[in-house]
């Protein structure tokens, strides 16, 4: 999703165009995001045709290398439900909760304690078709239990909580990625909950 394929086409948009770059312009210069992002990337499997797509892998040398962190939201999932992995959306949670606990248990110079995380739930897939259909058979009905699974995660860790399906679905093109005016949406649903953390305004519940 964040990596932004311009569905129906190995092509990427723009930074500007893509909800992290729009989350920038929506926040302001005062806030610096950072984006790690990969086409095809996983919470914890290892795709046995492009090396390096495992998020476990990369994620403890990320945090040091980008630290200090005010924020780390967790976007991943969608990748897990490719067929050749045979992960459902209860595995894929687990998969995110194994990231959460790194991010929780790293303490990366010059902080004092661990970012802030929000877990995002990822949208629900719509009937892949084209080159997305066998890549993704049967992820449409998986995807379905992410809420579910991923809230529980959330709940569980004492992670701030976003649900995309919420604001966004992704493309007709193919049924998985998103278009120009989806990445525009996720970016508008997501702004007030960052702004809110960043702020103070927003915390968890105890």
């Amino acid at each position: 999703m964040s990596w932004g394929i311009v569905p129906g086409s190995r092509q990427r948009h723009p930074f500007e165009k893509r909800w992290t770059g729009i989350l920038q312009q929506l926040l302001g210069p005062d806030i610096r995001i950072i984006e790690e992002c990969l086409n095809g990337r996983t919470t914890v499997w290892d795709d046995p045709f492009r090396p390096g797509r495992n998020g476990k892998e990369l994620l403890l040398p990320s945090l040091h290398s980008h630290s200090p962190i005010d924020l780390l939201i967790l976007f991943l999932g969608t990748n897990d439900l490719q067929s050749m992995y045979g992960v459902n959306a209860y595995e894929s949670s687990l998969g995110a909760a194994a990231l959460v606990d790194i991010i929780k248990g790293c303490v990366a110079e010059p902080m004092a304690s661990p970012p802030q995380i929000l877990l995002i739930s990822p949208p629900r897939i719509i009937d892949p078709h084209g080159v997305m259909a066998e890549k993704f058979r049967g992820a449409a009905e998986k995807s379905d239990q992410f809420s579910h699974w991923y809230k529980r995660i959330s709940e569980e860790r004492g992670t701030f909580f976003f649900d995309a399906a919420d604001v966004i679905k992704p493309s007709e093109v193919d049924g998985v990625h998103l278009d120009e005016l989806q990445h525009q949406q996720f970016a508008a649903g997501i702004h007030h909950l960052v702004s809110g953390i960043l702020d103070g305004d927003v915390v968890l519940s105890r």
